[in-house]
């Protein structure tokens, strides 16, 4: 018998967009609100109401063609060098510019410009090749997938 967790987990998986659209229904309820309250622009509510269901049908879309593969290789090098981009971004620039010890903390100038820009450029690129190797190595299979390539999920 399974765990529950694993139960409950399946109930996700194959009724997700169900859950997406609860959160959705809820975070917009909550944005209304906010705005009769005078909390939230009358503008920031009309775009998060219009333009999500549309990223949303659009990320649905997109999972659900031919070019499945190309897909995800593109959102894991991009996804995935942002968010792993950054962490290597803020410590090479401590590294480079904040530590008592660092190179070029005193640096003005086209010397600090060219340093700042070469290292956000590096760590995001190294990031983003980094995640493309190991989603080689998955053969780009979505992280939330089993072993056997069974999704669970329901068209």
């Amino acid at each position: 018998m399974k765990d529950w967790k694993f139960k409950l987990w399946d109930g996700v998986r194959e009724h997700g967009w169900w859950l997406t659209a609860g959160i959705y229904m809820g975070i917009a309820m909550a944005e209304w609100l906010g705005c009769f309250r005078g909390v939230v622009s009358l503008e920031g509510v009309i775009l998060y109401t219009v333009v999500t269901p549309l990223v949303l049908f659009g990320i649905y879309r997109l999972r659900k063609t031919k070019y499945q593969r190309n897909f995800m290789r593109l959102l894991t090098g991009i996804g995935g060098g942002a968010a792993l981009g950054f962490p290597i971004w803020v410590s090479v620039n401590y590294i480079l510019y904040v530590a008592p010890w660092s190179p070029l903390r005193e640096s003005h100038g086209i010397l600090g410009s060219i340093a700042f820009v070469l290292s956000t450029v590096l760590s995001y690129c190294g990031a983003a090749y980094l995640m493309d190797r190991l989603g080689k190595r998955r053969d780009y299979r979505p992280f939330m997938q089993d072993r056997s390539g069974n999704s669970n999920e329901s068209s």
